[in-house]
């Protein structure tokens, strides 16, 4: 009879915690980075500049009993410079939703573009001048820095009444990138 008790007990216990968590407690995330990329010739070098297209697909999910409103989600797509690659925002946004209980929301970003090109050599040939006299054409050659952006990764973060209770990134760094006070 102890143990019967002592086991029901047990039990009580393990599963208190899980029927006095909140609501926003049974949320989740998932997001995808949704596009392409297309490519144009530079003139005079095998190097091309990349247009990159993309949007991030999010999905957050209620796995309680109860309808969660005014669940606000943050989103950001993050590229880097092509040159120094320094850490840029290509697009933010951020919505405020109802999560119906044991479903979920779902919404597509709006687009974002990045273009970059990467170092390279354009080479160029000169003619001879009338005065040269059957001399050979001569080609030069000039190294083109990188420019422009290239997409690099994702974040999402999902908050109830102002608090943060989930999130995801892509890249480990973006949380600290996008909270510099916050000790980790």
């Amino acid at each position: 009879m102890n143990t019967i008790l002592s086991k029901s007990l047990a039990a009580l216990l393990i599963a208190m915690p899980l029927a006095a968590a909140e609501p926003s407690s049974f949320l989740g995330v998932k997001a995808n980075v949704a596009g392409k990329a297309s490519y144009k010739d530079i003139k005079g070098s095998s190097t091309r500049t990349k247009i990159q297209t993309r949007a991030l697909n999010v999905e957050v999910s209620n796995f309680g009993k109860e309808d969660i409103p005014g669940v606000k989600v943050k989103w950001w797509i993050f590229g880097h410079t092509m040159k120094d690659h320094k850490l840029v925002k290509l697009g933010q946004g951020e919505r405020v939703v109802l999560v119906p209980a044991r479903d979920g929301f779902k919404f597509a970003s709006s687009k974002v573009e990045a273009t970059g090109t990467r170092k390279h050599k354009v080479s160029s040939r000169k003619r001879p001048g009338k005065k040269s006299r059957g001399k050979k054409s001569r080609t030069t050659t000039k190294t083109v820095p990188a420019s422009g952006k290239e997409y690099y990764g994702y974040a999402v973060e999902i908050y109830v009444g102002g608090k943060l209770v989930a999130s995801k990134y892509s890249q480990p760094s973006f949380e600290k990138e996008l909270h510099p006070k916050k000790q980790f």
